[in-house]
């Protein structure tokens, strides 16, 4: 997702260009060393790095460069680059024109223009990616009597929207549940706290009950949140790359 992506009345409702709140969610940003994905024009090219550091003055933001030099060298050949990070578990997109290559204390880094604008996402408005049913990704809730084991239909820093069977599951919105444990594929389980915010449920042909959950996170650790962007970000690209 970028900002390219958004429809004119995603743009113009979530805008901000105000410099001294641009600055502000900027920091915010590197201060919690939120990944930032870098996307050439074309998208076939992109780096997942950190700002490292603003120069208010210069108008200037600077990005950690990447291990491969054509990755590189394709973002300072982009005219424009599109960025796509979060902030406070929110998403955040903005363009710059192409990044410059430069020597920052001794270190290549990547340079780019401090953006006149970007685009941040109301809480509800999280980007939720559709979970591969090839590689599921599990969520068990810990009820009072059990531990309910759910399939996680999709997933953002905000939250999960889960899918049970169970028909001992008593999920009612607004109730709050703390231990349950996100499994990740080729990644760590994690311990989260739930809050229930959708309950839908089905009754399929064989008479057994589905129930489709909405669940938001509530206290999720920095750590965490950056295990799920990556996820989010390899998962994006493995289906950009049609290895998905």
């Amino acid at each position: 997702m970028n900002i390219d992506s958004c429809s004119p009345e995603e743009i113009e409702r979530f805008k901000i260009n105000h410099p001294a709140e641009i600055e502000r969610i900027l920091r915010g940003v590197m201060d919690r060393k939120a990944l930032v994905t870098a996307y050439c024009e074309n998208e076939s090219d992109f780096l997942v790095t950190t700002l490292i550091e603003i120069d208010a003055a210069a108008k200037a933001i600077y990005l950690g460069a990447g291990p491969n030099p054509a990755v590189d060298r394709a973002l300072t050949a982009s005219a424009v680059v599109a960025f796509n990070t979060v902030h406070n578990q929110i998403r955040v997109l903005f363009k710059t024109p192409s990044l410059t290559r430069v020597d920052r204390a001794g270190e290549a880094v990547l340079r780019a223009e401090m953006p006149k604008e970007l685009l941040r996402f109301q809480r509800r408005e999280y980007y939720r990616l559709p979970t591969p049913m090839t590689h599921p990704v599990k969520c068990l809730i810990g009820l009072d009597e059990l531990m309910l084991d759910t399939v996680v239909l999709d997933i953002s820093i905000g939250g999960v929207g889960v899918l049970s069977y169970s028909q001992d599951a008593k999920l009612k919105e607004g109730d709050i549940y703390h231990g349950c444990r996100l499994s990740l594929p080729d990644a760590s389980s994690f311990v989260v706290s739930l809050r229930i915010c959708t309950v839908y449920e089905q009754t399929v042909k064989n008479g057994i009950t589905s129930r489709r959950v909405g669940c938001q996170f509530i206290g999720l650790p920095a750590s965490v949140e950056t295990d799920i962007q990556r996820y989010i970000i390899r998962v994006e690209r493995e289906r950009r790359l049609g290895t998905l």
